[in-house]
């Protein structure tokens, strides 16, 4: 899916917004989520050098058909070989004499070249000069992680249906990939987890041969991915008849996850949204089960800035997608997790994901 002309340009003039405050020249973008952020473009070693006035995209040539069907108004370089030799040479092209790098995103073995082909030309590290623009997304970003929210959630419903004792944690995982595929997404967002039983204790266990028995846990964590955009959903059911105690540790990540949600507002530290969920968790005596962030953002990258922990600095932005996600587990027992993606909107939020919270799988879920 190619990106909209009106929502390249918004980007663009925002980015050379962002130029022009911190005094930048030029401008060399590796990512390769920044490189389809800002250009559309998705085939692979690509870059793109940006200054003032003009906007080239460097690949080679297995990419040139693409390049001119997705990054309309950019002008492609193809030549020389090598991509750092391509950027020195259009920064010298061009009279730079300072361009800023992604440190974050340049490997090592690119600095001798791109200093090789870039001659006097001064390189300066510059952090987040595209990240900053990720953090709230478009309504078209939006519309992008629902279609593929809408995708996962009928995909779950569809092959939850099919459960059966007997079933493999690996059937079910490779099932919902081939299932969301065939349904329109991208591919799954993710290695989809699968968990039966003891395995849900382990925060991020692989799917292995596990058998689907009765009285068991199942946790599944899977995500699809739509024009790029990722998802990432977290259910929790039990299959059969499961004792009081676990049902209640459900019923206590569920408390922590609505609390947290209600938590989300523009202007709210990100570690007090942390808070929120761990309290709930804490004073009902699940402390040392809890032990991974609660949330991130989301979008082009499955793991995007913020990260929600009580560690976390800076508050949380209108326009920001979150995926939220507190969980409990018992090592040896059973582990609970359950995970929304959030919209942050002028009063708080808006939960995008709709797929119901049954603690059972009884085939009413969609």
């Amino acid at each position: 899916m190619h990106l909209p002309p009106a929502e390249l340009a918004r980007r663009l003039s925002r980015f050379h917004d962002v130029l022009l405050e911190r005094e930048i020249h030029a401008a060399l973008i590796v990512d390769p989520k920044n490189v389809r952020y800002l250009s559309g473009f998705t085939g692979e070693d690509s870059a793109l050098l940006v200054t003032q006035h003009e906007r080239f995209l460097l690949t080679d040539f297995r990419f040139i058909h693409e390049a001119a069907e997705s990054a309309k108004g950019w002008t492609v370089v193809t030549e020389p070989l090598g991509l750092m030799e391509k950027a020195g040479a259009v920064a010298r092209k061009c009279r730079v004499k300072t361009l800023a790098i992604e440190p974050g995103a340049m490997r090592l073995t690119d600095l001798p070249p791109l200093r090789k082909a870039a001659g006097k030309i001064k390189l300066k590290q510059e952090h987040c000069m595209v990240a900053e623009l990720r953090l709230a997304k478009s309504d078209w970003e939006v519309n992008c992680i629902e279609s593929a929210l809408r995708i996962q959630e009928t995909s779950f419903n569809r092959v939850c249906s099919t459960l059966a004792d007997g079933s493999t944690e690996r059937d079910v995982a490779a099932a919902l990939r081939h299932d969301m595929v065939l349904s329109g997404a991208d591919d799954q967002a993710f290695d989809t987890l699968v968990q039966f039983g003891l395995n849900s204790s382990i925060p991020h266990g692989r799917p292995t041969q596990r058998l689907l028995k009765k009285a068991s846990i199942v946790l599944i964590d899977w995500g699809a991915k739509c024009a790029g955009y990722h998802t990432d959903l977290t259910r929790t059911f039990f299959w059969g008849k499961i004792s009081s105690h676990l049902l209640k540790l459900h019923s206590v990540v569920f408390e922590a996850h609505h609390a947290l949600i209600a938590r989300i507002a523009p202007g709210v530290a990100l570690a007090d949204v942390d808070q929120a969920a761990h309290a709930v968790i804490d004073k009902a005596g699940f402390k040392t089960g809890f032990c991974h962030s609660t949330g991130h953002g989301i979008g082009l990258d499955l793991h995007e800035y913020p990260a929600i922990s009580g560690h976390a600095k800076g508050v949380v932005r209108e326009g920001m997608v979150l995926a939220v996600e507190p969980g409990v587990y018992l090592p040896g027992v059973a582990g609970i997790r359950v995970e929304d993606i959030v919209l942050v909107t002028r009063m708080g939020c808006r939960v995008l994901s709709r797929l119901k919270y049954g603690s059972r799988w009884d085939g009413s879920n969609d």
